[in-house]
């Protein structure tokens, strides 16, 4: 029986479970959002936000190190001081760090697909990740409206 066993096998051992966690947290900390199964999203997502809150204690170079240590064991160095770079975006956050966006259903076997991301980040043109600033959707709707009737008066006085 499998009562008060906590989270998903996703028909693997261990070793392949934490594996495949690991090759996800990678792949989700190089590329900012992974589109996969639902229930791997949903089993990876506490696993990454647990890394992000370990990352997140660093205050100087030597707790750099210690936590650096720590993440790898389960992380590439590589991933790992990116991992680290991200936390930092974190500072303030209190936790949700990830989001699951729910996709439409794969055809060849319909399985549930969803798009796991990180909240408030975005790519820049180095390839590194950084935290979007809100901005003014007041203002950005005005400068909008205002262009398109520029382009309709400009249509209007080609016709003519």
């Amino acid at each position: 029986m499998r009562k008060r066993k906590q989270g998903r096998t996703l028909s693997r051992n261990k070793a392949q479970r934490q594996a495949l966690k690991r090759t996800m947290l990678v792949s989700l900390i190089e590329f900012g959002n992974i589109k996969t199964t639902l229930a791997k999203a949903k089993e990876l997502k506490p696993f990454a936000e647990r890394m992000i809150t370990r990352a997140k204690k660093v205050k100087n170079e030597t707790q750099l190190s210690v936590v650096l240590r720590r993440l790898k064991t389960e992380l590439p160095v590589k991933s790992a001081k990116k991992l680290v770079k991200l936390a930092e975006n974190y500072a303030t956050r209190q936790g949700g760090y990830t989001r699951i966006i729910k996709l439409s259903t794969r055809q060849s076997d319909s399985a549930e697909m969803a798009v796991i991301e990180f909240v408030d980040i975005k790519k820049d043109d180095n390839g590194d990740a950084k935290r979007e600033k809100k901005k003014d959707t007041k203002q950005e709707s005005k400068k909008v409206m205002s262009s398109k009737k520029i382009a309709t008066k400009k249509s209007l006085k080609n016709k003519q």
